[in-house]
């Protein structure tokens, strides 16, 4: 992972551009008296490349390029920058469907994408909310009419943490399934509500949600999901980074099993 967050405060002299890239992925933010620029060079791929770099700009860039501007009456001198999950859930799928037996339990590993978040200090007004790469839409659901509009860009849901590819980018989230029915649970896809999570950073800068307990109880076709409130275990000396865009009450939370697993 990096050597440093490329998240936090970021201080900016008049005229002065800065830019947070991963690989050919870039964000560029520039200050003006009276205004932010930004500039947001997208790719269709994405990188493989780990870590997300913060640099000083020297090169003007091309002004019919600007992604947004942004008007203040004065610009403050600094900016902050966090990462944020995205603004929907995120489908994400075994490599192959797993099999949850009667009575047993498991915990997966699902690496979900991360949004780049930018606002003014000290106003925190917003400048940018935007993924590193966007994924495409997908409708989740028993049905057209009953479901919800969620991401696509399958990730792979893991046993073995280590078999997980740790990238800046990307946030983990661990997933414990409890199936207390008495038939088997088959897992080929499942919907990870990310807006409903806090998120945090460990001490190598991996980013971590909270976790999740999926409690099937015998003869219920209902789940209870349960989100922790505090880091994961895995989460070495996790410091909090971000709240869930989504408040919701305390406590576990009533799901058909079709809107958490197809």
């Amino acid at each position: 992972m990096a050597d440093s967050a490329w998240w936090g405060e970021f201080s900016f002299d008049l005229e002065q551009q800065r830019r947070w890239r991963l690989g050919e992925r870039s964000i560029v933010l520039k200050r003006l008296e009276n205004e932010w620029n930004s500039w947001n060079f997208e790719v269709r791929e994405e990188s493989d490349v780990v870590a997300v770099d913060c640099d000083v700009v020297a090169d003007e860039l091309a002004i019919e390029d600007v992604y947004g501007r942004h008007l203040q009456h004065n610009t403050a001198d600094k900016v902050n920058i966090l990462p944020l999950l995205a603004d929907r859930s995120v489908v994400a799928r075994p490599a192959t469907p797993l099999t949850l037996l009667a009575g047993e339990k498991s915990r997966l590993f699902v690496s979900t994408p991360i949004w780049f978040y930018a606002e003014t200090l000290p106003n925190r007004a917003r400048l940018l909310d935007l993924p590193f790469w966007r994924p495409s839409d997908s409708w989740f659901g028993p049905s057209t009419r009953h479901g919800q509009l969620c991401y696509a860009k399958y990730t792979s849901a893991r046993i073995q943490l280590t078999h997980l590819e740790r990238r800046a980018h990307r946030a983990i989230t661990p997933i414990t399934v409890v199936n207390n029915h008495n038939k088997p649970l088959t897992i080929e896809r499942i919907n990870v509500p990310v807006t409903l999570l806090h998120l945090f950073s460990d001490d190598s800068y991996q980013l971590w949600t909270t976790a999740i307990t999926v409690r099937r109880e015998d003869n219920y076709d209902d789940v209870r999901l349960v989100l922790d409130k505090d880091a994961p275990k895995e989460a070495q000396d996790a410091k909090l980074i971000s709240r869930p865009r989504e408040v919701i009450d305390e406590g576990a939370l009533i799901r058909s099993i079709s809107s958490l697993f197809a």
